[in-house]
């Protein structure tokens, strides 16, 4: 029996060859999709859940008589992933004294971290809270408060933050959330509008 000759075993070698050369390409193709999409998944930006948990209000005095009012509440950032951490670029927090969808008239505050919210990064499954701060002039004190008696506020929170997964990091990312309707006012300040200070309110979830 006459054995396959040179030529012919050098021919089927290039006939299967490219397809070969395919099902490596399509399995090159099919790893580097898994590896991009698991990428994606961990590197996804963790669920972050904004509370206010104190709302108080603090009636400053002058030698004029009425010398404003102070508005503090404390915000709480929750970070619920397991695996990511969060540090915030930049975060505003405005009050409105309204909970309409159109702010006409609203107060920046002025935010201060009360643990490492800020200045360092957030570990994940933790939370951190800051405190803001609005004051209310003399001059505005009526129209902005209800003279002390509107219990309908909204809270805006704006933050730019970014995200790390060991010592992966992600791009920065726009969050914004609104709190309401917020409390500042005890239901019986009509009555106690000379009080030096009000009592905390209840928690408020921001969405």
């Amino acid at each position: 029996m006459a054995s396959p000759s040179p030529l012919s075993s050098a021919s089927r070698l290039r006939a299967l060859n490219p397809k070969h050369y395919i099902l490596l390409a399509l399995t090159a193709t099919l790893a580097v999709a898994v590896v991009v999409t698991v990428f994606f998944i961990v590197m996804s930006p963790a669920r972050i859940h904004f509370s206010v948990t104190n709302a108080s209000s603090h009636r400053l005095q002058s030698y004029a008589g009425d010398g404003g009012v102070l508005l503090n509440l404390t915000l709480a950032s929750n970070n619920t992933s397991r695996r990511a951490a969060v540090r915030y670029q930049s975060m505003f927090v405005d009050v409105s004294n309204n909970t309409g969808p159109q702010w006409v008239y609203w107060i920046r505050a002025n935010v201060t971290p009360t643990t490492g919210v800020l200045a360092q990064w957030q570990p994940r499954a933790s939370v951190a809270t800051v405190t803001a701060t609005v004051l209310v002039g003399a001059g505005s004190t009526k129209a902005f408060t209800g003279n002390m008696t509107s219990h309908r506020f909204s809270v805006k929170v704006t933050a730019v933050a970014r995200f790390k997964v060991g010592i992966a990091r992600t791009r920065l990312y726009d969050i914004m959330v609104v709190c309401r309707p917020i409390d500042f006012f005890p239901r019986d300040s009509c009555s106690r509008a000379s009080a030096a200070a009000s009592a905390a309110q209840p928690v408020a979830y921001c969405v």
